[in-house]
């Protein structure tokens, strides 16, 4: 389980949830006698660029941007260009990450209310909106499978 206190969450309540098993085994590398306080606590970057740190930790936003650089950089398109609208292309972002998870989640056939509680969900309406969008192509074709015993 991990646990979230209420102070580092939007809904500012308390919360444990399942841990991913790949996320157990990368966390079960840290040593027990570090198992305290903060296991990820990144250096900023500025030092490297002799800047004066503004920030013990980094936030959630500039996190969310350097992920996006990463995306971009990498060349991770999740949606293509549209020229007839003049919409540029968009990278993958920390956002497209947590989809993905879901996906993976979906495929392994982990039930829909346990992806809401990894995600940290209220509702799997919010999973199934925001981040599970193919799931309803999936139902169909297993209620074409049941029914017609075709795929």
């Amino acid at each position: 389980m991990l646990f979230i206190p209420a102070e580092l969450q939007k809904n500012d309540t308390e919360e444990s949830i399942p841990l991913l098993p790949w996320f157990e085994e990368l966390l079960s590398e840290v040593r027990p006698a570090d198992r305290r306080d903060l296991i990820f606590n990144p250096l900023s970057l500025q030092q490297k660029y002799n800047r004066p740190v503004r920030h013990a930790r980094p936030r959630a936003d500039w996190v969310a941007k350097v992920i996006t650089r990463i995306g971009k950089r990498a060349g991770v398109v999740v949606d293509p260009e549209n020229v007839k609208t003049g919409k540029p292309a968009k990278f993958a972002s920390a956002h497209d990450l947590r989809r993905s998870c879901s996906e993976r989640l979906l495929d392994a056939g982990v039930p829909p209310l346990e992806i809401s509680r990894v995600l940290r969900h209220a509702s799997w309406e919010t999973t199934r909106r925001h981040y599970a969008p193919r799931d309803v192509q999936k139902a169909a074709g297993v209620l074409r499978q049941a029914v017609c015993g075709a795929g």
